[in-house]
């Protein structure tokens, strides 16, 4: 998944063994991208020293070498040339747009690393035209407010800009409490809801929209509170659009329950001009309420349908864990858990016995 970083490259870029041709570029199919270049290779022995990959960078700025806000779009690994001269690299891979839809500075980064980690930027080509990517977003206003063990979220308008035979993977909305705002990649904090949405046509929207469900968890500290626009791809539930929310949350390990002030009921979005829109025919059911903490987790929990708390419940998986596992969902089978971040193989072994779809 893209997570912003900072992307710097060292003084010396320009003398490494391969660098970056004249001819260069990518070409996005869906969640997949081409990436192509021509390869310099000046010094063969030098190359064979290293493992090499070309990456797709979106940054804030155009890249200069000095450190700057981004995020990795994809990474192909390339195989050393053997002779001086120059090779030609293409290939396909998964692409992982950052959410949102601000423009974005792509950069094409010839990097050099050892075990598969790429991490030495030797060279570099900017792009000149910035790039704004094609996904269901938020418009409009969206709100949320808490009241005893429950959360309403509410959604002016979601809606897909894609070309109109462009149906979207299954789309869910997520109330997320994180330590910081989110920026990109796969939110790190502790989900508070989810409403799965459905399919959505190009040229598209539903508006209207509002949820009211059990607050799956209530964690202790204080947390910035963002809404996710997730949609279901190859690659699990990715995030195409977010909105934070202005004020923070606290929670007391002692209280039942927080109090929300009311500034935070309202992002500040605002609404873009649209095509026609048209209203969903029905709205999610709200999931099932969660279980108290004091009753154990059943023998056999589903992954596919378990609350946070639930899953959490279960003997040796974490809240964080569990947390992830919902965000990941629907599962076709057990052994996808093992793609969940934070759940190995080891662990995965330990907890399947009283995990089921």
């Amino acid at each position: 998944m893209s997570t912003f970083q900072t992307l710097q490259a060292p003084h010396n870029a320009a003398s490494s063994a391969i660098r970056i041709g004249f001819e260069h570029g990518y070409a996005f199919d869906g969640d997949r991208v081409r990436l192509d270049a021509e390869l310099r290779v000046d010094d063969p022995v030098a190359a064979r020293g290293q493992e090499w990959a070309l990456q797709l960078w979106a940054c804030e700025t155009p890249f200069d070498g000095h450190p700057v806000p981004a995020a990795k779009i994809a990474e192909v690994p390339v195989a050393a040339p053997g002779d001086s001269g120059s090779t030609w690299f293409s290939a396909s891979t998964d692409a992982f747009p950052p959410a949102g839809r601000a423009d974005h500075n792509l950069v094409l980064i010839l990097a050099a690393g050892q075990a598969g980690r790429f991490e030495q930027v030797q060279d570099y080509v900017n792009f000149p035209r910035a790039e704004s990517f094609m996904q269901p977003r938020l418009d409009g206003t969206s709100s949320f407010s808490l009241a005893d063990d429950k959360v309403t979220v509410t959604v002016e308008r979601v809606g897909n800009p894609r070309s109109q035979d462009n149906l979207s993977g299954t789309l869910a909305l997520e109330l997320w409490a994180l330590p910081a705002p989110y920026q990109a990649g796969e939110p790190d904090g502790w989900q508070l809801s989810a409403t799965a949405l459905g399919s959505l046509a190009g040229q598209q929207a539903w508006q209207d929209l509002s949820f009211t469900q059990p607050l799956a968890t209530r964690p202790a500290g204080t947390w910035c509170i963002a809404l996710l626009l997730r949609e279901w791809s190859a690659n699990g539930y990715v995030t195409r659009d977010f909105s934070n929310f202005p004020l923070p949350v606290s929670w007391s390990a002692e209280a039942p329950a927080a109090a929300l002030p009311t500034e935070n009921a309202a992002a500040a979005v605002e609404p873009a001009a649209e095509p026609a829109t048209v209203k969903p025919a029905t709205k999610a059911k709200p999931a099932a309420k969660p279980k108290a903490a004091a009753v154990a987790a059943p023998a056999s929990v589903s992954i596919n349908t378990a609350t946070a708390a639930e899953l959490a419940a279960v003997k040796g998986l974490s809240k964080v864990v569990a947390a992830a596992i919902v965000a990941a969902r629907p599962f076709k089978s057990l052994d996808e858990l093992i793609k969940v971040k934070g759940m190995g193989v080891k662990s995965f072994d330990k907890l399947k016995g009283n995990l089921s779809l």
